[in-house]
């Protein structure tokens, strides 16, 4: 067996290692390249400059990037105030907050404009909320000197004529002027957006994009959330909830605040309504601290109409606010430990308003304006036998109800109302259209304050009141009314102006004889033309002014005798209405009014260039006539305190505010004015104005039928004596000959007005009623205060009794 041969170990540490020899290297490789040397400076300037950038960041900003890092995770949140209630003078709750859920959109956060991504999110929430169409403007896209042309083609695409284009015009251009981004024009339909895509091409600047685009486009402070729709329902809201990892820069809220109102479309113009703020509104200086800062966001809302926007700096209260730690998908983690200021809620507001008087004021007016309508198609029918033009028919009017011992507003309507609660859940166009439209009333205007209307022959009484405090006028003077007179002109005796005693020439029975008492009752014209018109004798006359007697039952003018005026003057009448009396001025309610005009020489001389007055002007003016108008409100402010001895309380609707805390600010009466005017005068007049309703001759006694007076109270144990007075007031285009061609007197449509008060004794409410075009006030309008005298004293001998109507009362 052969020896096998061992192999020796040799252990890889103890071996040795053999140095390897350099590589000879040639001449050129000893140096790099100029390519390569450039290639690998580049290499070490860019890391170079990485580093520098990177220890820049690191040391010398880093306080600016750590501030930004936290403006990405910490986040500032405004907490809403919630918004003071309104509540009637019962406690019933008219407007209040209802927490609800809410959908906003954080332009900043939305993804890059231009992308599917933010296609898709706002397809998402138009489909969601169901948003509409709308027409608007973007006033940097019109190119200059084109605007008047735009803005008309615009209102005449849209069917707006006339005035309405007129006001349109000038709103958009106000618009313009404040500086927005977009003016928004109105929603619109699919048809009505399908006319404007096509005509963009001669509409430059003019689009029609969804609501939510035009909020995203209108927003000037891209970081702060845009509000796109509130009061979601809850469903839609929760599925946006689930999804809201997919719909970046949107924001679903269920702590926001919708505002609710319960008062019904009675108290629209009374209560108001809130909206988004605009553009003009957050800057607006009365909405800035004193500091200088913006009060409201622009995602807040604001009072714009009624109390709502007459107490806004009350009803607002003051925002909170509170730092969060969000993620990087915008969602809170947690609150910042000491940073949260609460809201304080705004103050509630309690009115003067009976909820239910109101409600019932309501109702009487509008069987009123039905019953006016009805009456008015039978006149229209006669003249459209007789080939002239047809009047409007009643779609409107206004009642106040006024305590002339305090100045509280028991309750105000104006007809046709709004429905207020559109205004937070969404006005459609076609709704908008129908509240501003003229043939259905012109919704949006409050009647008793802010529609001018002459007085007739309501303003009478205070004529003849201020007559008799001059000594122009006694409880002796008698006047003889024929039906009519004429008064000739001074330069041909032969011609002259004839003006007619309505009352008596609508009967087709003249008044004759009459006195004061008797005038008011009956509403003789003849007689406050004499009570009026001062003595007067012309330059260069023979004779001083003076009028023939028109017999109505002869049918001719009687010129063998005649009649010299010698009344108070219009000068003594002018200055009594406009110091003494109430008219011409604002009441100082807390909404926004009108002041009517009490017209004089003076004021007609720079209205119409100079022109004189005359003789006819003052007998307009003696029965409510010509240029004098009024308000209702200042009627029954007037009519109250004639009825309790000439003493003026400044009207009010609001009876009291309490705040956050509890504390109670009483709005009490406050005197504004007395009559100088002796009581026995005063005294007269009320006596006249209980015949007007008491007495078988007095024009508001029967009433077409339609009143059982006297009023007794809720037991009916004694009769409630009232004081009142009719009016029946001219307007519109005249029909000349209409009456009787050979008086040539000329004959229009009528308002038809009451005014009273009661107990005649003892006044606590007056009332006064208006109907637009109603006719005859003693046969529409009387009836109307009827019922809501009525309605007061039941419902007032009720709460003496403890038997008020169960209520929706909740603790202020």
């Amino acid at each position: 067996m052969a020896r096998r041969k061992r192999i020796p170990y040799d252990p890889p540490h103890k071996r040795k290692r053999r140095r390897r020899r350099p590589h000879a290297l040639r001449p050129d490789q000893l140096y790099l390249s100029r390519r390569m040397f450039v290639a690998k400076g580049g290499v070490i300037a860019v890391f170079g400059a990485l580093a520098a950038k990177l220890g820049i960041m690191q040391i010398q900003r880093v306080d600016e990037f750590r501030a930004e890092a936290d403006e990405n995770r910490i986040r500032p949140v405004t907490l809403p105030a919630p918004r003071g209630l309104i509540l009637d003078r019962e406690g019933r709750r008219l407007a209040e907050n209802r927490r609800s859920w809410e959908v906003r959109v954080v332009e900043a956060d939305l993804p890059d404009d231009g992308t599917p991504e933010r296609q898709r999110v706002i397809d998402t929430l138009v489909a969601a909320l169901s948003l509409e169409n709308v027409l608007a403007i973007r006033p940097s896209a019109v190119p200059t000197g084109s605007q008047g042309t735009v803005l008309q083609r615009v209102a005449s695409m849209l069917g707006y004529q006339g005035d309405e284009a007129a006001a349109a015009i000038d709103n958009w251009r106000q618009q313009i002027d404040d500086g927005v981004r977009y003016i928004l024009v109105t929603s619109l339909d699919i048809d009505g957006a399908a006319r404007f895509r096509a005509a963009t091409s001669e509409l430059p600047g003019v689009r029609v994009m969804n609501e939510l685009e035009y909020k995203i486009g209108s927003v000037w402070a891209p970081r702060l959330p845009v509000t796109v729709k509130t009061d979601v329902p809850r469903d839609v809201a929760l599925q946006l909830k689930a999804n809201i990892m997919y719909l970046p820069g949107v924001e679903v809220d269920d702590s926001a605040l919708t505002r609710i109102y319960r008062g019904g479309e009675v108290m629209s113009h009374i209560v108001g309504y809130v909206q988004g703020i605009d553009v003009a509104a957050l800057y607006d200086p009365r909405n800035m601290t004193p500091g200088g800062n913006q009060i409201y966001d622009q995602h807040d809302v604001i009072g714009k109409a009624g109390i709502e926007s007459a107490l806004e700096e009350q009803l607002r209260g003051t925002k909170g606010n509170r730092f969060e730690e969000v993620d990087v998908n915008g969602v809170r983690t947690r609150v910042i430990p000491g940073t949260e200021r609460g809201a304080v809620a705004g103050d509630n507001v309690t009115l003067t308003i009976d909820l239910e008087l109101q409600h019932a004021m309501g109702q009487a007016l509008e069987k009123g304006i039905q019953h006016a309508a009805e009456l008015k198609q039978r006149v229209n029918l006669e003249r459209e036998a007789k080939g002239l033009t047809t009047w409007k028919t009643p779609n409107s009017g206004a009642v106040v109800a006024y305590d002339p011992r305090s100045g509280e507003i028991l309750g105000m309507v104006s007809y046709p109302y709004y429905d207020n609660q559109l205004f937070v859940s969404g006005l459609s166009a076609r709704k908008w259209d129908e509240y501003q439209d003229p043939d259905q009333g012109k919704a949006f205007v409050n009647r008793a304050i802010n529609e001018l209307y002459p007085p007739g022959s309501t303003f009478k009484v205070f004529l003849a009141a201020s007559a008799l405090s001059h000594g122009t006028l006694t409880t002796d003077t008698v006047y003889t009314c024929k039906g009519a007179i004429r008064v000739p002109f001074t330069y041909n005796l032969a011609e002259g102006n004839n003006y007619a005693c309505w009352v008596a020439w609508n009967a087709g029975t003249p008044h004759e004889q009459t006195d004061v008492y008797s005038a008011i009752a009956e509403s003789c014209d003849v007689f406050f033309y004499n009570v009026a018109v001062e003595y007067t004798k012309p330059k260069d006359a023979f004779e001083p002014v003076f009028y023939f007697d028109y017999n109505l039952n002869a049918g001719e003018i009687v010129t063998d005798a005649h009649h010299a005026f010698d009344g108070l003057g219009i000068d003594a009448i002018a200055n009594d209405m406009q110091n003494v009396f109430w008219f011409g001025r604002e009441t100082g309610i807390e909404l926004p009014e009108v002041t009517g005009l009490f017209p004089d020489p003076e004021w007609k001389a720079e209205t119409f260039d100079g022109e004189g007055w005359s003789v006819g002007d003052t007998i307009n003016v003696s029965i409510g006539q010509g240029e004098f108008t009024v308000t209702p409100l200042q009627l029954a402010l007037n009519t109250g305190a004639l009825g309790i001895g000439g003493r003026y309380f400044r009207p009010h609707l609001v009876a009291q505010r309490a705040d956050a805390e509890g504390k109670v600010t009483e709005i009490g009466p406050e005197k504004i004015g007395e009559l100088d005017i002796d009581q026995e005068y005063l005294a007269i007049v009320q006596e006249g104005m209980r015949r007007v309703v008491h007495t078988p001759e007095g024009t508001a006694h029967a009433s077409g039928g339609q009143t059982k007076w006297p009023l007794t109270n809720p037991e009916g144990e004694e009769e409630i004596t009232i004081g009142g007075k009719t009016g029946t007031a001219e307007f519109g285009a005249e029909d000349i000959g209409y009456e009787d061609e050979d008086l040539n007197t000329s004959a229009r449509d009528t308002h038809a007005w009451f005014t009273c008060y009661a107990p005649w004794d003892e006044p606590e409410i007056a009332v006064s009623v208006v109907i637009e075009a109603g006719g005859e006030g003693s046969t529409v309008s009387v009836p109307v205060a009827d019922e809501i005298l009525r309605a007061y004293f039941e419902m007032t001998g009720r709460r003496e009794r403890g038997t008020v109507l169960a209520k929706d009362k909740l603790p202020v």
